[in-house]
């Protein structure tokens, strides 16, 4: 008579940081402002600070969505690269600024990669799970 043996996975699920994606409240809070400027004169004072609290929220929000953290990932690289490089432009030397400029980019390039990495590494655990493997063995 053959006996089976389910092996189950023994690989650990990715938990994601719920703390980490908060760095995006800096960018959230410098791209509310062209939002209210854009929107003051369009639907007045009450209506702009309706729409800049909607899209701080949704700025917010969208960091832990999975595949649509890259929207506000991409514009927070945008806004931490130019808030950080402003300091930069005080340097001297060509060279210099150059390299810091670089290393500033990619520095803001990886932690939004880990914010994007973040959110959408779970769903592709889930999406891609491998079920348990079952062994038959003959006596």
């Amino acid at each position: 008579m053959a006996k089976y043996i389910v092996e189950e996975t023994n690989r650990s699920k990715y938990e994601k940081n719920f703390k980490f994606p908060m760095i995006n409240l800096i960018p959230a809070i410098v791209w509310c402002i062209p939002v209210h400027q854009k929107m003051a004169p369009l639907v007045g004072t009450m209506g702009a600070y309706i729409a800049v609290a909607v899209f701080f929220v949704a700025y917010i929000l969208l960091s832990y969505v999975p595949i649509a953290a890259l929207a506000p990932a991409v514009a927070s690289v945008i806004m931490m690269t130019a808030m950080l490089w402003a300091p930069a432009d005080h340097i001297g030397n060509n060279v210099v600024r150059i390299i810091v400029k670089g290393v500033i980019l990619v520095i803001m390039v990886l932690i939004e990669f880990c914010v994007l990495i973040n959110a959408t590494l779970p769903w592709l655990e889930r999406k891609t799970a491998t079920p348990p493997r079952v062994r038959r063995i003959e006596d």
